[in-house]
């Protein structure tokens, strides 16, 4: 039972949000529905590129230094990710590269690559593309919550921002814009979520 718990995805010993970092980026990325796509996006594009080139390596990939290199290979990706939506797009680029930089710390963070360690190339692929979905729904998630409420907009990459509630009728629900407001949604996505899976356990056990 410990060890489902230190394995578990959102409060485990590897979970992003067992971190810092990884609290900064669903904060800083669920602001804006656009920034949350182009997060999950990030996400999908660092964890895939640095397991698929890992795997490649096989037995070539160095065991001294691990991290070091994964980091470096994470952030790679992620400039490479931040040069393609520059071109798309330069002012969403600019907006987006702080927490698009944030990724691969959060890769690392995960412990994803010493998990799969001993997966084949499909079974490690399949588990890097469900951590990164995951969490960036996550992300996307909160942020088709904070943004309309927040802002009274809803954004998408590389189109206008389209508000549909004026400036003065929004004053009540202007904290959803701050990270107090992400926190509690997330403390109340948590409630639910758990509340779910304890009845569909007990269900389970009846």
């Amino acid at each position: 039972m410990n060890n489902q718990i230190q394995r578990h995805f959102f409060w485990g010993a590897h979970s992003p949000l067992s971190s810092l970092t990884g609290f900064v980026l669903l904060i800083a990325a669920s602001s804006r529905i656009a920034f949350a796509l182009i997060c999950a996006m990030a996400l999908v594009w660092v964890y895939v590129f640095v397991m698929t080139t890992a795997k490649l390596g096989g037995e070539g990939f160095p065991r001294w230094g691990k991290n070091t290199i994964l980091l470096f290979i994470a952030s790679l990706a992620a400039g490479l990710f931040l040069i393609l939506l520059w071109i798309f797009d330069p002012l969403w680029a600019m907006e987006s590269a702080f927490f698009i930089f944030l990724v691969p710390v959060v890769f690392i963070a995960s412990g994803l690559y010493d998990r799969a360690e001993d997966c084949d190339m499909i079974d490690t692929l399949a588990l890097t593309l469900a951590e990164a979905l995951i969490l960036g729904g996550l992300i996307t998630g909160m942020a088709l919550i904070r943004e309309p409420l927040g802002f009274g907009s809803i954004s998408l990459p590389g189109f206008e921002i389209k508000r549909f509630i004026r400036e003065n009728m929004q004053e009540p629900l202007r904290f959803f814009q701050v990270s107090s407001g992400a926190l509690i949604i997330l403390g109340y996505g948590a409630a639910v979520y758990r509340y779910f899976r304890n009845r569909i356990t007990n269900s389970e056990d009846d």
